[in-house]
């Protein structure tokens, strides 16, 4: 052992009974049962679905309830409990409505949560979940969950903890914080795999939520990316976040969620397209405007307003980055202007007042001041930042955890299965190293003033070889100015062709050293048909796929409401869930359909994960350490 290294150990084990005391602990530790990771991905500001799903630990906490209580409790009070525990506030509130809360339904229900919260921590160590405790409760909830009640000199004692919560009119609280903590402690790891942004009504409840979570990673998807790098201060971005924002009518999440400011875009848009019916920009409304009742007409102006800022943007960019070889996506810069048609086809749209054919990039006064507001809206904006701020700390290009190798969109293949090299900068990488670069300059973007990273960010967003998105082209110009249907095509990078095969998957796991017999690709971005027949699970249970449509814009095509992917002890599971309503029916304790995909068999313990062969390792420097003291 490093003698610098054994004199830092020393400091924390000052003596042999402290090294003997944490070798017991940390041993014994290697066999209780590995924790539970969750993987959702795709969430795309859906935050009722989410946080139902999250509460419920997609339905695994039911599960426990009728392990426990099948034979004590009949199924509609099982589902009583389930609601409550999901949702404790709706619940309490309705029950304090109907005047149906008494002594006796407190108490039982404290016994009850207790009870529960006890067979869901089994598998945990008590250090681990006192950790969970909010320090308002902390003596009382360690005496409740440790203490034997069916101990005879313990039992008044226990009894009289639970009735005095409720005769000291803490009850509604200490339930609720019951409920929480049987929430956290059914979910030990909570994996993303990319896209909390874009399309739903409220990210920024979602990521609120995710900050108070005690263990969460993230593997940023494409439209993280786009806010992260507005954020960070690119103006393409920028525009890009408020048009799509725009474009799903997300208003109150951008005015009243983030506070940005959209009166002088809204000005501005008027002023400028005010006989403009702007027909081709209207707002695909999925979710009605609580806060903000903003006409469909403003709506559509806005718009196309804010998308005309965007092109431009993107028009400067690509050509500043002329390594990026993004010309052909620089849509301004093939109009023809004399006979209104975009690469030989006709535009719908001929309406451009501010553009100059000549010089098409050129922000016009109007559109420069729209744009400085907005970029001082999201660079000062503290709530976003403090998001931002998360996904970066907690978040990267890919993660490998218990055999899993986790990322959003694909690593960019060749069509004869090899990778991709892409050029930056005068430099190839490919595969790992690509994807460490792109990991590098997302977080050079942010933290450094570094415009080439900055510019990156709107290549990760739509960039041929960017591993987050992994399309030809990103068709968001074609999609609304043009109907030739082969301009619109976004064709997918050949790893979507080629994940079907298990040498090509066991060819990505190599790359990224996940080894052992047990090791998969967890992936997102593309939405699995499931209505069509396609599967979730592909080349030989190697890889999967869950987005399955938990976006609403999605479910029609997918005919579910999006997977989660359960890895616990006993097995990897897919949480399928049917539709978006018996998600987030509030009168319903949800559970879906699960289907095992791989059986643990023997029981995956503590000492098989890799935070078990971290702790191998400590347990391995301890021993040393121990006969160092004996030795001396």
């Amino acid at each position: 052992m490093d003698k610098t290294y054994h004199e830092l150990i020393k400091t924390l084990y000052p003596n042999k009974s402290a090294i003997q005391d944490e070798l017991i602990l940390l041993t014994s530790q290697q066999y209780l049962p590995k924790g539970t990771e969750y993987f959702f991905s795709d969430i795309h500001g859906e935050s009722d679905a989410f946080l139902h799903l999250l509460r419920s630990a997609s339905g695994n906490i039911r599960d426990k309830i009728q392990k426990l209580f099948g034979d004590t409790l009949e199924k509609h009070d099982q589902d009583d409990l389930a609601k409550l525990i999901y949702d404790p506030d709706l619940v309490l509130k309705e029950l304090r409505t109907e005047e149906k809360i008494t002594a006796d339904y407190l108490t039982i229900t404290i016994h009850r949560l207790i009870n529960l919260l006890k067979f869901v921590s089994t598998k945990y160590p008590k250090d681990y979940v006192k950790s969970k405790f909010p320090q308002k409760y902390n003596l009382i909830l360690d005496e409740l969950l440790y203490t034997n009640d069916s101990e005879y000199n313990k039992r008044a004692y226990y009894e009289s903890l639970v009735s005095n919560i409720v005769s000291y009119q803490t009850a509604y609280d200490f339930i609720k914080v019951l409920c929480a903590l049987i929430q956290r402690v059914s979910v030990d790891k909570l994996h993303i795999v990319g896209d909390i942004y874009d399309r739903g009504p409220s990210p920024h409840i979602i990521m609120d939520e995710l900050l108070t979570f005690p263990n969460v990673d993230f593997q940023w998807g494409n439209h993280d990316i786009a806010w992260m790098g507005a954020c960070a201060g690119n103006t393409a971005l920028i525009a890009a976040c408020v048009a799509d924002a725009i474009k799903y009518n997300n208003f109150d999440m951008l005015e009243d969620g983030y506070g940005i400011n959209l009166r002088v875009l809204f000005e501005f848009a008027m002023e400028t397209y005010g006989d403009d019916p702007c027909l081709y920009f209207k707002p695909r409304i999925y979710d009605d405007n609580i806060y903000d009742n903003i006409t469909l007409e403003a709506a559509s102006r806005m718009h196309k307003a804010i998308s005309i800022i965007r092109y431009k943007l993107d028009y400067a960019l690509i050509e500043r980055n002329p390594d990026m070889n993004m010309d052909n996506r620089n849509a301004l810069k093939f109009i023809n202007f004399d006979n209104f048609t975009y690469k030989g086809a006709a535009l719908k749209d001929k309406n451009f007042p501010t553009i100059d054919p000549k010089n098409p990039s050129k922000l016009t006064k109007e559109e420069k001041n729209v744009i400085h507001v907005l970029k001082q809206d999201f660079i000062k904006n503290d709530k976003l930042n403090a998001h931002v701020k998360f996904l970066y700390q907690n978040g990267a290009m890919y993660q490998v955890e218990n055999g899993s190798l986790l990322f959003h969109g694909c690593i960019p293949l060749t069509k004869d299965g090899k990778f991709q090299e892409v050029e930056i900068k005068g430099v190839t990488y490919k595969g790992k190293n690509l994807m460490d670069k792109f990991d590098r300059l997302a977080r050079d973007a942010y933290f450094t003033n570094d415009l080439f990273a900055k510019d990156m960010m709107w290549y990760l967003i739509s960039g041929r070889y960017s591993p987050i998105f992994g399309k030809s082209q990103y068709s968001y110009f074609e999609n609304v100015f043009v109907d030739d249907k082969a301009l619109r095509k976004e064709h997918y990078n050949p790893y979507y062709d080629l994940y079907e095969k298990e040498e090509i998957v066991d060819m990505i796991l190599d790359e990224f050293g996940v080894t052992g017999t047990r090791r998969r690709i967890i992936n997102g971005h593309v939405p699995v048909i499931t209505e069509a027949g396609e599967s979730p699970i592909k080349a030989g249970g190697k890889l999967y796929v869950i987005d399955g449509g938990i976006s609403k814009p999605y479910q029609a095509k997918t005919g579910i409401a999006g997977y989660t992917l359960v890895f616990n002890s006993h097995h990897v599971a897919l949480a399928e869930h049917k539709t978006y309503e018996s998600i987030t029916d509030k009168v319903s304790s949800y559970t879906p359909n699960i289907k095992e995909v791989e059986i643990m068999n023997p029981r995956m313990l503590r000492k098989d994960t890799d935070e078990g062969k971290k702790n191998a390792e400590k347990i391995k420097l301890l021993q040393e350490l121990l006969k160092i003291y004996e030795n001396k």
